[in-house]
């Protein structure tokens, strides 16, 4: 699993590329509360290249969506597959954590 981040104007944009599971979340937790913490406006997490999640990747998602409620921070995520995307609805994290379609659609709703 590899996560890359970059700055879209005052937004932190984080894309994701590979499975969040156990071995993994932890390094992805690591990297995104850290630089979340230097967030100024929003976070945005491009899921288009994650073919898969666990429960110790939505406990990580859990846990952004907390420090970014805690900082006022926007959180779109985007381009879920839809096997993860069925993840988070069947988790009930879809009406935690807000989802769009892609990073038009994430923009458009901030």
């Amino acid at each position: 699993m590899q996560v890359t981040t970059s700055k879209l104007e005052n937004k932190t944009l984080f894309a994701i590329d590979g499975r969040i599971d156990a071995t993994t979340a932890p390094q992805l937790e690591n990297t995104m509360l850290g630089k979340t913490q230097e967030a100024s406006e929003a976070v945005l997490v491009d899921f288009s290249n994650v073919e898969y999640i666990s429960s110790a990747g939505l406990r990580t998602m859990l846990k952004l969506a907390k420090l970014c409620n805690s900082k006022k921070l926007a959180l779109r995520l985007f381009g879920l597959k839809p096997n993860v995307l069925e993840v988070f609805k069947v988790s009930g994290f879809s009406g935690i954590i807000k989802i769009n379609a892609d990073l038009n659609e994430a923009l458009s709703s901030l």
